[in-house]
């Protein structure tokens, strides 16, 4: 699967998400996992509803987290692409 800016996103109805004060805890009832976000990555997680491209999700946590860097748009992806090899996104 190529992740680039256009790229949208979508999770699995599998993946149960419980919101922490501090970020979240992603359950997949297929698999029996539970995986621990931090509150940026529950950020990115949240967007990925099938809406969103990566670079709409990158204005969204610029803006969330005031943070504009050249940095920021890459980090994305990699969170996404470790969403998507732990298969939590739709294929």
């Amino acid at each position: 699967m190529t992740i680039n800016e256009n790229f949208v996103p979508v999770t699995k109805k599998c993946v149960e998400l419980e919101e922490l004060d501090d970020g979240c805890i992603l359950y997949d009832t297929e698999k029996d996992e539970v995986h621990s976000l931090n509150s940026t990555a529950a950020s990115i997680w949240i967007c990925c509803d099938g809406k969103h491209s990566v670079k709409e999700i990158v204005a969204v946590v610029e803006k969330c987290f005031k943070s504009e860097s050249k940095i920021v748009p890459r980090d994305i992806i990699k969170t996404i692409e470790d969403f998507s090899k732990k298969e939590l996104l739709t294929p």
